[in-house]
């Protein structure tokens, strides 16, 4: 048992809050802290001092924040978090339905539809196209007639091209 009534026996690094502190005093104490011949140069001694004290916190929240602990416990916030914003949706896509007023879901599923049907329409008039084109190559064709369908056509996939 330490003086605080914990058991630092379970923990062979101590407390980790502890640990921080000694340290930082240690640091503080090794750049001349407290000594009289400190005295005459305050200035540079609180610099040590607080340079001491700030390489000693950054240490240790380094080792914090790698610690295996430390990434478990953000490992299920970040969970938690998205398992949350999950159900969030579900219950607001469910309030709108119940409302009869449509999701995003809903939105993004017409829109999924709507484009499949455009690439099948713009297939359909390439093939119906080359089936034009293809017929108008035959010599019984003016040359004027197949220079208006192919400009035509042009103009078409230009225009499909943009989307």
């Amino acid at each position: 048992m330490d003086s605080f009534g914990g058991n630092n026996s379970t923990n062979p690094m101590g407390d980790p809050f502890s640990k921080f502190w000694m340290d930082c005093m240690a640091k503080m104490t090794g750049t001349g802290f407290g000594s009289p011949a400190a005295s005459s140069s305050s200035d540079e001694t609180v610099k040590q001092i607080r340079r001491a004290f700030l390489d000693a916190w950054a240490q240790h929240c380094e080792e914090f924040m790698r610690s295996p602990s430390f990434l478990e416990g953000m490992k299920r916030a970040m969970d938690n978090a998205l398992a949350f914003r999950e159900q969030l949706n579900e219950f607001l896509t469910r309030a709108l339905h119940e409302g009869q007023i449509p999701a995003r879901s809903d939105t993004d599923s017409i829109l999924v539809v709507l484009r499949s049907l455009e690439d099948r329409v713009l297939d359909r008039l390439d093939r119906l196209e080359k089936r034009v084109a293809g017929m108008e190559d035959s010599p019984a064709a003016p040359a004027e007639e197949r220079a208006t369908a192919g400009a035509a056509a042009g103009a078409r996939r230009n225009k499909g091209g943009q989307r």
